[in-house]
């Protein structure tokens, strides 16, 4: 098996990148099952996708570029690389922060208190009141505590209508249910935490779906679970036959799809999986309430899975006012004591005295001047700096949220007409008709279709009357065929009887 594996990857070094079964044995000099074997090896090991002619000959294909699986591109990398330097950053500034902002702040403001007390000759008696220790080490665990989200989720439904995932905001340390305070700032400067996708989601979404649908698996099913296009539904599917060891084969009517045999069966298991109750659409196999257990996650389309939305701060207004003042608070007086302003102020009055001993307090020694000047005023404006640079992204971001969250909706009409032709006011009709979301126009309708034709290889054809209607031969014929494949499966067999036990 070793040697075809050699000799096959020779050839595909060589600039040979397709093969069907015959072709490689023929150019190799392998037999049948050898080439066989050789070219499960070379699925597992590089990334490929899967096609089928008409004739009903399956082809691997390899690509342009050879790419091993698990293998990362060069921008990959990049910007991997780039998220990591942008952790660190944030780590470090959240530690400056926790130690800047709050400090900072009490600093300037004891010495402004000093001075007003100072100029207006003003003296009093300070009245002690109980300290509660434990609320003051609860506040100092919150300045600390950089994480802004626990790992709770609720649902939001922002302004177009489009429900999501959003983390809960840890509460606030004396007002429970309230968003902690010191969390709202670190969400200021960067953002409130989205709710992130596992990356194993995809994978164990597929497991538990061929679970249920009686180890069978087609590419418009994956384009259905996740929203791929053809491409990357034909990569992906060849993951899938690695990753589950699935044998793949071509149906009667020239369809390729995956068998799974192993990964149906499993000690939690029952029952065998139901049939097909009939030969309707695909969609009929993705239930949203189905679960199979903890570990496989939920069966969900990929149309009830919208975007969470880009968030400049998630903070309430009331907050942002109040983060707004206390480093506005800081950059100005940072900026003061820079420019000689704070001491001049009192020069120019009555108090001239007191201006110049605080010039000459905070200018006799250059660490003070770096203390309470420098240092406080590049935070300060990386503070402010920050959340604006971000505010262009995120404009860009929420555009392509809009118009991935749009795709899902049509995604979803063109699945439920089991891919047959339509034209786009019927599928605009289909997507509009009881949606908690904002409607559609025409014009952004035929722009997603003329995109989604494309992506799904589908066409545009001419119907009898002359109207022109969208339509995705390869989705139809896939959905027709999937619960004929199912329904000639015989039930899943169970693990059976435990025979040997090493204990």
């Amino acid at each position: 098996m070793a040697n075809a594996l050699a000799i096959l990857e020779k050839r595909l070094r060589k600039g040979q990148r397709r093969f069907t079964m015959t072709e490689a044995a023929a150019v190799t000099g392998l037999s049948l099952d050898e080439a066989r074997d050789g070219l499960d090896l070379l699925m597992a090991k590089y990334i490929c996708r899967l096609q089928v002619t008409e004739n009903g000959d399956l082809i691997v294909d390899f690509g342009e570029s050879l790419r091993r699986r698990g293998e990362k591109s060069f921008s990959e990398r990049m910007n991997e690389f780039r998220e990591w330097l942008w952790k660190i950053f944030k780590v470090i500034y959240k530690a400056w922060i926790a130690l800047t902002l709050i400090i900072y702040f009490v600093i300037f403001l004891v010495i402004m208190l000093a001075l007003l007390v100072a100029a207006g000759s003003q003296k009093g008696k300070s009245r002690k009141s109980p300290v509660n220790l434990d609320a003051v080490l609860r506040v100092f665990y919150a300045i600390f505590r950089w994480q802004t989200s626990g790992g709770a989720t609720v649902f939001r439904t922002d302004r177009r209508g489009y429900r999501y995932r959003e983390y809960q905001p840890p509460s606030s340390i004396l007002k429970p249910g309230k968003k902690n305070f010191i969390a709202a700032v670190y969400d200021f400067v960067f953002g409130p935490a989205r709710v992130e996708v596992d990356p194993l989601h995809n994978p164990r979404e597929v497991a538990a779906f061929l679970k249920e649908n009686r180890g069978i698996l087609l590419t418009a099913d994956l384009q259905a679970l996740a929203g791929w296009n053809a491409a990357d539904a034909e990569t992906f599917f060849t993951d899938c036959l690695v990753r589950f060891r699935g044998d793949v084969k071509v149906s009667e009517n020239g369809v390729v799809y995956g068998q799974f045999d192993e990964i149906t069966r499993g000690v939690g298991e029952g029952q065998p999986a139901p049939l097909e109750p009939s030969p309707s659409s695909v969609v009929r196999s993705f239930s949203k309430e189905s679960t199979i257990g903890s570990q496989d996650g939920k069966i969900e389309h990929y149309w009830d899975e919208y975007e969470p939305e880009y968030e400049l701060t998630g903070n309430s207004p009331a907050y942002n006012f109040a983060i707004l003042v206390m480093n506005g608070f800081n950059l100005l007086f940072s900026f003061a004591v820079l420019n000689g302003l704070l001491g001049r102020a009192f020069v120019a009055g009555e108090y001239s005295e007191i201006g110049y001993l605080v010039d000459g307090a905070l200018h006799a020694n250059p660490a003070t001047a770096a203390l309470l000047g420098w240092i406080p005023f590049i935070f300060s404006a990386l503070f402010f700096l920050i959340p604006l640079v971000r505010w262009f992204g995120i404009r860009r971001a929420r555009r392509r949220r809009f118009r991935n969250n749009l795709r899902k909706r049509f995604f979803k009409a063109i699945f439920n007409s089991r891919g047959e032709p339509r034209t786009a006011k019927e599928i605009l009709r289909s997507v509009n008709t009881g949606a908690v979301e904002e409607p559609v126009s025409l014009t952004t309708a035929e722009k997603i279709l003329d995109e989604l034709a494309l992506d799904l290889q589908g066409e545009i054809v001419v119907r009898e009357d002359g109207t022109l209607a969208y339509a995705f031969p390869r989705i139809r014929r896939e959905m027709e065929e999937a619960p004929r494949l199912r329904a000639r499966r015989t039930a899943v067999k169970e693990l059976g009887d435990v025979i040997m036990d090493s204990e």
